[in-house]
């Protein structure tokens, strides 16, 4: 809108525009002035010796101080005289004009007819607008008065008579003859005057009334007056010719009038009433005065206004603690400073592939097996390149075609169970706590969809809409829920500078990517995935997005997070952590499984019941079955089981083997079972209501009577998507995937025992769908190799192992059919051998055929990528490793190396290469291969150590990086590597500095040392340790 542009209203009142608009705007200011005048003189300041220079203190300082506001004047029918040939307009007829030309010209053009609108009212302004508002009270029933009294917000009164002015001293001399000028010049006084001659029974009355509509303290209007302190004399502008003593002047609108009763604290500006709405520079303490409290106003408008009342609905009521919170095994809260979230780039693009294609052979060594247990429970520690911190999100980037670009539409894939929704919890709640200051520079709110909601029946409907979703999601207990829904709904439709403020938090696309495929849902739902800012949460899945900048992973606990999150929950007994800590670091397997966050969570839970430092539990199925029998504990008691007809004790129960634990909940076990199975089968993790009626529908004959709703919330097996919602709302998943594969692996191997075939239902909806019945054997054959399937046959083997029955299970592996190509089936048994006791008398030979495969891999290949995974049986690499060259040797170690951590018996065979003569040639290629180790044992660290003296300087260099590579060194091997800071080779030097740099601290002896030897002059050793 051009700013000096009128627009024209209807008989006499316009409006007019006096600042810049950007488009960017939440508020309307409208200041109205007083009789007989207009604008913009009402409101420029001139010098009083220079007219020329002057200041419209609404156009040239109040946009300054008050932003994405919209200022206006009203102009309104104020001439102190009128035409004699016209019928006078009477205030109603005024107050008319001015409801009308409002709505018409301003409120029915805004997007919203509420948008908010603080009135700045100057002397007889503010009656008038008085009238207006209570006028509009009073018609409140038509949509003009409605509007007009709901975008009203605040008031602020300059020298408003609300009792009259101080000319009713002067009236009895000069009403007769103003009366007398205007009818010689044919004009007649206009009604408005008669509010200016003192205070008459119907301005007391509209202002009792004003007062009436506004005395309530939680009134959505605010108001504030200011009074003159400056003198007016009426009687020198009525005698100009009488001496200057009769000249005595007083407040035109002095304090007794210009108040009112239901305003505190009134504040008076140190002018003449003339001055009392015009101000010559922002440095005026009067307009600091006037525009101090509009800057105040706007503020507090802005914190009530709809969409802020949304938004604090949203914080105050949706995000509660309750809703956020992240609950341990134990019942406890997990504080969010331990809720560690780690995120990495997905590798997707075709630049990120030819980067990849770059990588020399070591680095894409030092990847681990993508059939590994770490990789698949997505669990590795990524390179520190394609990290990404939670607050570094949406930092511009670099891609590698070199463009930059600021992520805002991000894809965060994670496996079911590794924290997605956890994921969702602390970005609502460090967004919430100000954790996230880049976020919230680009965003004012965070709107947290879990997508899964979607399917409820209630909300497919093919008009449904963000309204619809908003009312759903957050509003549906508040009275004023279409309000509020509309006012966040009216971000989405404003300019996309505004729009780009709302942040969308989609939880869970997996979960509604089939469901909802078809039908008005299915475009609402591409709608909201449009939206120009997203995170979206999904477990991987087939079909692909586009238009996103950004695709992450979430991945487990870093090694420093595991110990860190031990160290906290047992703080008050440190000695139970390190033994923990010692616990898993005897056991390589476990290390990589405990950086899934529920299942450290859940050993911490089990320690010192189920599991001590003293368990025998070195197989993946150990750890679970031990975890499995300690929730049963606390689970019999929440579920209030009898023995004996008297309620369980805890007494009782935690001496309790596992015969008596099962025989209490021998039916909760059951339905874990089927429902894991079936849940496994129809590729489903989130159980809805549909789900769990059509299973307990086909399986009533072995779970008769059993009550979800009553007996699924206290097992602490599963988790719900949302306590707070209706029971017949709620979806249940298990607490990780890999308890879904082993209550399935128990219904399995139930089955099994009992040469009974496997029953299972396609989740189709419908009750009558008649069971699938397949033999467990069959069942086996068809899908030994699924890759979906790998950790449930791991599973079943040690499940069958515990029972001493794990033999027919192997020797069925064995049998028809093969992987045509091999190294699928070997990896099977070898997945499946890291379940199983060393005694089994099968091991053997499927440990011998593995060490076939290995000698037959390296020596077609030059590789062998089975020594990698962590399942690799320590036996058959030894064998391995002693039937092959030095080469195939050292080949063999950089595969093992890559692993988290040496096996002991290859630890002690490669210490015997440092020493032995045979490798003298090739200690070098050994040292570099170790390199990838960040925590060897002491055993190697002495060997290692030991090369630094030796004869041959890129071996002395390679130990050095061995050294570089740990995460710590004690002083005294730290006392070796300065000993080498004097080596006669430049380059073991450069290689002893790297090596201390690399330490977080040095000891003062150390550093002592150090500065000795720094006296090399060397320019390798310039820059400090």
């Amino acid at each position: 809108m051009d700013v000096n542009e009128g627009i024209p209203l209807v008989r006499g009142v316009h409006l007019n525009q006096v600042n810049k608009d950007n488009g960017d705007t939440d508020i309307d200011i409208i200041a109205i002035h007083g009789l007989d005048t207009k604008s913009p003189d009402t409101w420029t300041w001139r010098h009083h010796k220079d007219p020329n220079i002057s200041v419209n203190w609404l156009a040239d300082l109040l946009p300054v101080d008050v932003e994405k506001a919209r200022i206006f004047t009203l102009d309104w029918p104020a001439d102190l005289l009128q035409p004699s040939d016209l019928v006078p307009k009477l205030d109603g007829e005024i107050v008319t004009l001015l409801i009308d030309g409002i709505d018409r010209e301003l409120l029915a053009k805004n997007k919203t007819r509420d948008r908010p609108i603080l009135f700045i009212a100057s002397c007889l302004g503010g009656i008038i607008l008085m009238r207006a508002l209570t006028t509009a009270a009073d018609l409140e029933c038509t949509t003009s008065c409605y509007c007009l009294r709901k975008a009203t917000r605040g008031i602020i009164f300059l020298a408003t008579p609300f009792r009259g002015t101080s000319f009713e001293d002067v009236a009895f001399w000069a009403e007769p003859g103003l009366t007398a000028w205007a009818f010689i010049r044919g004009r007649r006084v206009s009604k408005p005057f008669d509010n200016v001659k003192g205070s008459t029974f119907d301005l007391a009355t509209l202002v009792s009334k004003f007062t009436q509509l506004y005395k309530e303290p939680d009134s959505s209007c605010l108001l504030f007056t200011f009074y003159e302190l400056g003198m007016t004399s009426l009687w020198r502008k009525i005698f100009p010719w009488l001496p200057a003593l009769f000249f005595k002047g007083k407040p035109l609108v002095g304090m007794p009038s210009a108040t009112l009763d239901i305003v505190r604290d009134p504040l008076s500006l140190s002018r003449p009433h003339v001055l009392m709405n015009k101000f010559g520079s922002r440095e005026c303490a009067d307009y600091k005065l006037v525009a101090g409290k509009i800057k105040e106003f706007i503020g507090k408008i802005r914190e009530g206004t709809p969409l802020a009342q949304a938004d604090a609905w949203i914080r105050e009521k949706c995000y509660t603690e309750d809703r956020l919170k992240i609950e341990r095994l134990s019942g406890t809260k997990l504080p969010m400073d331990q809720c560690y979230i780690n995120l990495s780039i997905i590798e997707r693009t075709g630049e990120d592939k030819d980067r990849s294609k770059k990588k020399s052979e070591e680095e894409s060594v030092s990847q681990s097996s993508p059939f590994s247990l770490t990789a698949r429970l997505k669990v590795e520690t990524p390179d520190g390149t394609i990290q990404v911190d939670l607050p570094s999100l949406f930092k511009e980037r670099e891609e590698p075609d070199d463009r930059k670009i600021q992520p805002r539409r991000i894809l965060i894939r994670g496996r079911a169970g590794v924290g997605k929704t956890t994921l969702c919890k602390k970005i609502v709640y460090s967004f919430m706590h100000g954790e996230l200051p880049k976020w919230t520079e680009l965003f004012d709110r965070v709107l947290w969809v879990p997508l899964r909601n979607l399917k409820l029946e209630d909300r497919r409907r093919a008009d449904y809409r963000f309204t619809d979703l908003f009312i759903h999601e957050y509003f549906s207990m508040s009275n004023c829920r279409e309000d509020l829904a509309q006012a966040l709904n009216n971000t989405l439709l404003d300019a996309p500078e505004k729009r780009s403020r709302t942040l969308f938090l989609l939880d869970g696309l997996d979960e509604v990517s089939q469901g909802l495929s078809e039908g008005g849902m299915s475009s609402f739902l591409g709608v909201l995935l449009d939206q120009p800012n997203v995170i979206i949460t999904s477990r991987p899945y087939g079909k692909p997005l586009v238009g996103l900048d950004l695709e992450l992973e979430t991945i487990g606990f870093y090694p420093n997070q595991v110990k860190a999150y031990i160290n906290k929950v047992f703080t008050e007994y440190s000695d139970t952590a390190v033994r923990v800590q010692s616990f898993l670091k005897a056991r390589s397997l476990l290390q990589g499984l405990m950086r899934i966050p529920i299942q450290l969570d859940a050993l911490c839970f089990a320690w010192n019941g189920s599991i001590n430092s003293s368990s025998e539990l070195n197989t993946m199925t150990d750890v679970y079955q031990a975890i499995d029998q300690s929730l049963w504990k606390k689970d019999i008691l929440r579920l209030g089981k009898k023995h004996d007809n008297e309620l369980v004790e805890a007494a009782y129960i935690q001496e309790s083997g596992w015969t008596e634990i099962e025989n209490l909940v021998s039916t909760e076990i059951l339905f874990l079972e089927i429902l894991a199975f079936t849940g496994l089968q129809n590729d489903t993790i989130e159980f809805d209501s549909t789900h769990l009626g059509q299973i307990l529908h086909r399986f009533a004959d072995i779970l008769p009577g059993f009550l979800p709703s009553k007996t699924m919330p206290p097992l602490s097996f599963l988790r719900t998507s949302d306590s707070l919602m209706e029971t017949s709302h709620r979806t249940y998943h298990f607490l990780h995937l890999t308890y879904q594969e082993y209550f399935a692996a128990r219904y399995f191997v139930r089955q099994w025992k009992t040469n009974k075939p496997l029953k299972y239902l396609v989740l189709n909806g419908h009750k009558n769908e008649n069971p699938t019945l397949i033999e467990a054997i069959q069942f086996l054959g068809e899908n030994k190799y699924t890759a979906r399937y790998d950790i449930l046959w791991r599973f079943v083997a040690g499940l069958l192992d515990a029972e001493g029955k794990a033999e027919e299970f192997f020797q069925a592996i064995e049998d028809e059919p093969h992987d045509l190509l091999g190294p699928t089936h070997q990896r099977l048994v070898m997945h499946c051998l890291s379940e199983v006791s060393t005694e089994m008398s099968l091991r053997k030979r499927l440990e011998d055929k593995l060490k076939e495969w290995l000698l037959f891999e390296y020596k077609f290949t030059g590789k062998t990528r089975l020594a990698k995974e962590v399942e690799c049986p320590e036996s058959a690499l030894l064998d391995t490793m002693q039937e092959v060259g030095i080469d195939e040797k050292i080949g063999i170690l950089k595969r093992v190396a890559r692993r988290p951590a040496i096996p002991p018996h290859i630890v002690t065979l490669v210490t015997s290469w440092l020493k032995d003569g045979e490798f003298i040639t090739r200690k070098k290629d050994v040292l570099l291969a170790l390199q990838a180790q960040s925590s060897l044992s002491g055993e190697l660290l002495t060997a290692v150590v030991a090369r630094l003296g030796d004869e041959n300087w890129n071996v002395r260099e390679a130990a050095l990086g061995v050294l570089q590579a740990q995460s710590s060194l004690s002083d005294e091997l730290l006392t070796a590597v300065v000993a080498r800071l004097g080596d006669e080779n430049w380059n073991v030097r450069k290689a002893a500095l790297g090596v201390l740099q690399a330490q977080s601290s040095l000891s003062d002896e150390l550093l002592t040392a150090v500065a000795a030897r720094l006296e090399d002059e060397h320019r390798y050793l310039a820059s400090p340790v």
